[in-house]
């Protein structure tokens, strides 16, 4: 095999999720009727009390990395290396929005959310 598609084979077999997360914003946000986006969840430092600020009653736990619309409908995707595995609240929380009516799921590939679309779009049919 050729260096350099050893070398990317490598790389897409290793891909962080931030990596995954990127080519999979990029790529949804080209489709038409698609717009999604990053759901910043990470914590906030407050360097003056050098400690990480709680959560307030109005912030949820688990919340997906990616959120959008596709034709109409919710899209909540949890994006995972393909090692990841999902917390309980990440769980908790795609649970909680399929049954409000979300297409919801763990994504480790442009090609998993790709299929997550294919749903919606058989669904219309």
């Amino acid at each position: 095999m050729p260096v350099a598609r050893r070398s990317l084979k490598s790389k897409l077999k290793h891909s962080s999720e931030k990596e995954i997360e990127n080519s999979i914003i990029d790529t949804l946000n080209i489709l038409p009727h698609c717009k999604v986006w990053k759901n910043q969840s990470a914590g906030i430092f407050d360097p003056q009390k050098k400690v990480f600020r709680k959560l307030t009653k109005y912030q949820i736990r688990g919340v997906s990395d990616i959120l959008g619309i596709y034709r109409g409908k919710m899209l909540c995707l949890e994006v995972k290396s393909k090692t990841g595995k999902l917390t309980d609240e990440q769980k908790n929380f795609l649970f909680d929005m399929e049954l409000l009516g979300a297409v919801t799921g763990c994504v480790r590939s442009v090609s998993d959310a790709l299929d997550l679309l294919s749903k919606i779009d058989n669904s219309c049919k």
